[in-house]
């Protein structure tokens, strides 16, 4: 008989993304993360794996979490409201710790490039997901009569995209909120969405 978990696995794997997100994937040291779970090193080989299978269901969990700013905003008759709440949310209504963290994919992103591409990719495929659901609201939007058909659904989500990655790494060096807020609502007005 398989003996029961010790610990909330929910709440152990919250942790170790947070402290992935904090410093990194490289910086983050096993002793780091069993003291920040609060688990031993055996339960943590026993519900996770390793250090890297850890950190990929960490960065899995950052992601269905930011997907979830799109998908709760998400309304079939006004679609663009779901782009407006994704940048509020990630930037006004974020606290000056979590802003200053920047996104826990753009950070594995640019930290793994070089160091293990397989992880890098696997934190592009997450952020893809984002723009996917940006492009599934500018298709609405555009049917619906709701923003012109200048730029495709897609070239218009990999602008918000390009917006979004921008403003993780300028929040990384502590550009102020107001800043961050204004280029948000200039480029998000270019495409007449009220922020």
């Amino acid at each position: 008989m398989a003996r029961s978990l010790e610990f909330d696995r929910d709440v152990a794997l919250g942790s170790a993304m947070h402290l992935f997100w904090r410093q990194g994937y490289v910086a983050t040291s096993l002793n780091q993360l069993l003291a920040a779970m609060d688990i031993s090193r055996s339960s943590l080989y026993a519900t996770f794996g390793d250090k890297r299978r850890l950190f990929i269901e960490a960065l899995d969990l950052f992601s269905l979490r930011n997907n979830a700013m799109v998908d709760q905003a998400f309304n079939d008759a006004q679609p663009l409201l779901a782009v407006r709440a994704f940048f509020v949310d990630s930037v006004q209504n974020s606290t000056p710790t979590r802003l200053a963290r920047g996104c826990m994919m753009v950070n594995s992103i640019l930290e793994l490039a070089d160091v293990d591409s397989d992880l890098s990719q696997h934190a592009a495929k997450r952020l893809g997901e984002v723009e996917s659901r940006f492009q599934n609201c500018f298709e609405l939007a555009q049917a619906l009569g709701q923003l012109d058909k200048t730029y495709s659904p897609e070239y218009l989500a990999k602008m918000v995209m390009t917006l979004n990655q921008g403003l993780r790494v300028s929040s990384r060096k502590n550009v102020s909120v107001q800043e961050l807020s204004n280029v948000v609502a200039t480029t998000l007005g270019l495409l007449g969405i009220k922020v």
